[in-house]
């Protein structure tokens, strides 16, 4: 009788177990989608120059450290952004068509809980986001860090 229980309960672990995981593989995966769309999403804005929307991208408490511009913190990074769409309305470019994809070589995506990352490395740079879940499910950036392989000072010297 001990037996028949102890393999009821048992059976009971096992599939809650299973189910559980299942549940968790499900949640990572749906993390993971909805991660790379905000991706897609972010670097389509940037290619296609629209600055006013890649401002949105980036959490209330971001920091940007890259090689060029300087931008620092939050404020600093829409100005960035206002100023980046006030050029591109002067001088505007043709339609961004996702080339930015065949230049990527990404190094790592990972999403661990509510934190995610993705690096990776192109012919001019190479960068790193972090990336925060916010309350209302969306992704935004916490650290957005870019390190060009070359300045364009030092490209002539060669």
């Amino acid at each position: 009788m001990k037996t028949k229980k102890m393999t009821a309960v048992l059976s009971t672990i096992l599939a809650l177990v299973i189910v559980f995981g299942a549940g968790c593989q499900n949640q990572s995966e749906a993390e993971m989608k909805s991660l790379m769309a905000t991706i897609e999403d972010y670097e389509t804005a940037w290619a296609a120059g629209d600055f006013l929307k890649v401002d949105t991208f980036f959490a209330d408490n971001a920091r940007r450290l890259h090689t060029e511009p300087y931008v620092w913190d939050r404020e600093d990074i829409t100005a960035f952004c206002r100023e980046r769409a006030a050029e591109f309305a002067e001088n505007p470019k043709p339609a961004a068509n996702n080339d930015w994809k065949k230049e990527r070589e990404y190094l790592d995506i990972r999403v661990e809980g509510n934190i995610a990352y993705d690096a990776f490395t192109t012919d001019r740079f190479k960068a790193l986001h972090i990336w925060e879940k916010q309350k209302d499910g969306s992704w935004k950036i916490l650290f957005d860090v870019g390190f060009l392989h070359q300045t364009e000072d030092s490209a002539g010297e060669e």
